[in-house]
């Protein structure tokens, strides 16, 4: 019965971190989309013509 136990705790913990890493990505996309076109060339993206957020291929 333990090893059962433990392969559900192991994959209920896996989801969690997958499920905070998916908001954590959102937030900070969100955050990303604010900045300006000069500050997201700064940090190595720009905005393509339908507002979307691409690297610009420089090394990150």
């Amino acid at each position: 019965m333990k090893p059962i136990l433990e392969s559900i705790s192991a994959a209920t913990s896996g989801l969690a971190l997958r499920a905070s890493a998916v908001v954590e990505r959102r937030r900070m996309l969100r955050q990303v989309s604010r900045s300006s076109n000069h500050r997201l060339h700064d940090i190595g993206f720009e905005r393509d013509w339908d507002g979307s957020i691409l690297p610009n291929g420089r090394s990150i």
